[in-house]
């Protein structure tokens, strides 16, 4: 699959961002060079340092995935229309477009931009090389998933005897098929040799615990598909993080007894993330640059006459990613306080630390867990002597920045 080439204003946009980078200027680094296109015309795009090969979808198994994994492009891929108010809300991040010819996308400054795959196994990562955990990342088709481990030992037996590699074997079993089951799994999908060599760099969403999950609407109902906004915790680079995810699993080729079979996709996964405590402040403007996306009509053509797909009907104008952009943000503002405040219990539990308040300052600190059970022995020798656990429901409470406890003692 190859991409055209993209305009010469397009190209030298790129190169001009990517020197302001290397010479201490905010721009949109990206990594070493590599080329997207075709043999007589290649698209210079900073990339990862390998060429991207699609995340999972071999030989013929890809060949069967390619309509449902070009169906979804194209419903995700053509047209952006202008953001609406409520992606436009500051966020404290300054976006600007990046046009690499083939797609457009807004990015926030300084931000690295790598694009991997191409027609139906196009993603991008977008990531802000001094906080890592600020970062968008958009993947067309991830798998093939296995159904059940069952399938994957059929798999191991056909290779012990000398079968031909099932080159997809080390990626997990996500039994059930769910959206939330294969968020909880993708930490073992980026570990894969063949996510790596998609696009090097994917979050791996470590310790993941999800903390609201709400079902969407899904084109591929029928083909037993199942989409949904979700809502989790992780860890990275030792950071306790946030983010909102969305996406759809498919099942493809049902379990038959022999190998090759029981596998699945998981379609259009987008996720915005970021330092837990900066999530409500950065959201809009996460959800903005994945609103932007857009591909280009002569790209996608291209990827039709290539593919010899037959797709002119859903090719609607105006959709790129807005769609889920569309779902994420209305999940966001409708979130559940609820959740708001679980988010915050649970960042505690996983980080070890406890929140007080006093009634006396309307503080609230934060301390090591444990602290309050040696703190009830003596209130009085303390600078504050009126400290009390957060109210579970209070809303106020939780969902303000705590201070360093210790330092106000």
């Amino acid at each position: 699959m190859t991409a055209p080439a993209p305009s010469q204003n397009g190209l030298a946009e790129l190169e001009r961002r990517n020197r302001n980078v290397w010479s201490g200027k905010k721009s949109l680094p990206v990594s070493s060079w590599s080329e997207v296109g075709s043999s007589s015309q290649a698209v210079k795009v900073r990339l990862s340092s390998r060429r991207s090969t699609p995340l999972g979808g071999i030989g013929a198994m890809r060949n069967m995935a390619r309509q449902i994994g070009f169906l979804a492009l194209l419903i995700v891929s053509i047209g952006a229309g202008p953001a609406d108010e409520r992606s436009e809300r500051a966020g404290g991040l300054n976006l600007e477009t990046l046009d690499a010819g083939f797609f457009k996308v807004d990015v926030p400054q300084g931000w690295r931009v790598t694009p991997a795959g191409s027609c139906d196994t196009f993603g991008f990562l977008l990531r802000d090389p001094e906080r890592p955990s600020r970062q968008v990342f958009f993947i067309s088709m991830a798998g093939p998933l296995y159904l059940s481990q069952n399938q994957k030992n059929i798999d191991r037996q056909y290779m012990s005897m000398g079968g031909y590699p099932v080159q997809w074997y080390e990626m997990p079993v996500v039994d059930p098929l769910t959206p939330e089951n294969f968020l909880r799994r993708f930490r073992d999908v980026a570990r894969t040799r063949i996510a790596q060599g998609y696009l090097p760099g994917l979050p791996s969403l470590e310790r993941l615990e999800l903390l609201s999950s709400t079902p969407t609407p899904t084109p591929f109902g029928s083909a037993g598909g199942r989409a949904a906004l979700m809502r989790a915790l992780f860890a990275q680079d030792g950071e306790l993080c946030e983010g909102l995810f969305h996406t759809a699993t498919v099942p493809l080729i049902p379990s038959m007894g022999g190998p090759g079979g029981g596998i699945a996709y998981a379609l259009w996964f987008v996720g915005t993330t970021a330092p837990q405590r900066e999530l409500r402040r950065l959201e809009s403007d996460l959800i903005r640059c994945v609103r932007s996306f857009e591909l280009s009509r002569s790209y996608v053509e291209q990827c039709m006459r290539q593919q010899q797909a037959a797709f002119e009907g859903v090719m609607r104008a105006g959709q790129t990613l807005r769609e889920s952009s569309d779902l994420i943000i209305k999940g966001w503002e409708q979130r559940s306080r609820v959740d708001d405040i679980l988010s915050e219990k649970r960042s505690d539990a996983m980080l070890g630390r406890e929140r007080l308040h006093s009634e006396s300052t309307g503080e609230v600190y934060e301390f090591e867990n444990g602290f309050y059970d040696r703190y009830q022995l003596d209130p009085g020798k303390y600078r504050l002597d009126d400290l009390k656990p957060l109210p579970d429901g209070d809303y106020g409470l939780w969902t303000r920045a705590p201070l360093n406890g210790p330092g106000h003692l």
